[in-house]
């Protein structure tokens, strides 16, 4: 429906760096091979680890064009930071991803200083004041921040409620919600750990898809 193939033509990401603060991705995964230009882990007591939510969202956003294999991302040639401030709380698809906000606090920090063009945030959960400031200030830097709305949260929950961050969901939530995007969040083809491709679902996922779409205008 976004027509990628002739979209790419004109855009790819290229020159632009967006920070995915999620959980673990598998960097060596080979849609994903040289896609991270950093690869942080921010969450205390936990070692560094590839997880299903992080790679899922990694691949849509930035996965390998043009290398014979599987699927491409939105935009294959942006500069990715995988920024892990959360962790899959088990091994299976269903394992919840947990955060918590000082790991947030830290990994939004770095990717503001660094001078990130977008940031990805495919997650919700309670308001936090100092999240909320340093989106306000990553903002007023230009950065264009992405959240994913739920549906079982007031105003779809937090960052998405943050008046300038981009709300997406993946199913239409109008006129339930104001100012909330829909983009694909059903079926998609994504990288998952191990070197392997699985189908995802969820607004986590079509923040992924606008992320990317994001890339392409800034580039």
């Amino acid at each position: 429906q976004w027509r990628l193939a002739e979209l790419h033509e004109l855009a790819t990401g290229r020159g632009v760096c967006v920070a995915i603060i999620v959980s673990g991705i598998a960097s060596s995964h080979p849609d994903l091979a040289g896609q991270l230009i950093v690869s942080r882990n921010f969450v205390d007591g936990r070692k560094a680890a590839s997880e299903l939510h992080g790679t899922g969202v990694a691949g849509i956003i930035a996965a390998r064009a043009d290398n014979g294999i599987r699927i491409a991302g939105i935009a294959p040639q942006a500069r990715i930071l995988g920024l892990r401030a959360c962790w899959q709380d088990g091994r299976s698809p269903e394992s919840p991803t947990l955060c918590d906000s000082f790991s947030l606090v830290k990994a939004l920090y770095f990717a503001i200083e660094q001078k990130s063009d977008v940031i990805n945030l495919s997650l919700s959960g309670p308001e936090d004041r100092l999240i909320h400031q340093l989106l306000d200030i990553g903002l007023s830097r230009g950065i264009t921040i992405v959240a994913a709305v739920d549906r079982g949260r007031p105003a779809g929950g937090f960052p998405a409620s943050v008046p300038g961050v981009i709300a997406v969901s993946n199913t239409s939530l109008a006129p339930a919600l104001a100012q909330v995007y829909t983009a694909p969040g059903r079926d998609v083809p994504t990288t998952e750990p191990g070197g392997r491709w699985f189908l995802v679902n969820g607004s986590s996922y079509s923040a992924a898809h606008v992320s990317g779409l994001m890339a392409l205008v800034r580039q």
